[in-house]
């Protein structure tokens, strides 16, 4: 199996405009968040992470992807944006709210698009793609998914909200068990950071989010 390297997007541009760089560490609490509106592309770009897997031996990127994790600070954030652009009244955001809770509930799932130059490369589904999808906790241990949903079509709000690329992307929406087998949870409170790794025959690559310094929990919603 060939080696690889990653190049994750955001590094390289970041690096350029200063010294210090690296993705913002993440704030795994939940409870209630004090957005507006105006927050949303930050609490987007806190919440994603782009990646190119170039294999050693190659030239071309084997797969690029754009990651959001869709946990509680992202749909807090992204429930504010979404009421104030549809108008919602105060019952239709609610509902919305709950929608994106319940999901939350039920396992952590990640927004992926993907694009490759080669046919077929972007194709993340287990059964017929090439790739296999984990997520990893700071101890290491991997978990598969529950699910792997290509997004077949998708609404236009998806490409304002997670910016995307249709005519060369593929999107997915890929869901993790909230617990491992022995019931302890894949990424709690106390997680120093998680990573959703990829990897095939063509190469392999992870992103990573860190998590901020421990602090108390905040209220609950």
């Amino acid at each position: 199996m060939p080696r690889s390297r990653t190049i994750p997007c955001f590094v390289l541009a970041a690096c350029a405009a200063a010294a210090s760089c690296g993705p913002p560490r993440v704030d795994m609490r939940e409870g209630a968040r004090n957005f507006e509106p105006a927050d949303y592309q930050r609490v987007f770009e806190t919440w994603t992470r782009d990646l190119s897997i170039i294999p050693v031996d190659g030239i071309e990127n084997v797969l690029t992807v754009r990651v959001t994790y869709l946990g509680y600070e992202f749909r807090w954030g992204y429930v504010v944006k979404v009421a104030q652009d549809l108008r919602m009244s105060p019952a239709e955001r609610q509902d919305l709210q709950d929608r994106e809770f319940t999901a939350l509930a039920r396992g952590h799932e990640f927004f992926v698009s993907s694009m490759s130059a080669f046919k077929g490369v972007d194709n993340l589904a287990p059964d017929d793609g090439p790739w296999r999808v984990r997520l990893v906790d700071d101890r290491g241990r991997a978990v598969a998914p529950v699910s792997v949903e290509e997004v077949k079509h998708p609404e236009t709000s998806a490409f304002q909200y997670f910016a995307f690329d249709l005519v060369h992307r593929t999107p997915y929406r890929i869901v993790f068990p909230r617990a491992f087998p022995d019931g302890e949870p894949v990424i709690g409170p106390a997680t120093r950071f998680f990573t959703l790794a990829f990897s095939s025959p063509l190469g392999q690559g992870e992103v990573r989010w860190d998590s901020a310094a421990p602090a108390s929990p905040a209220p609950t919603r």
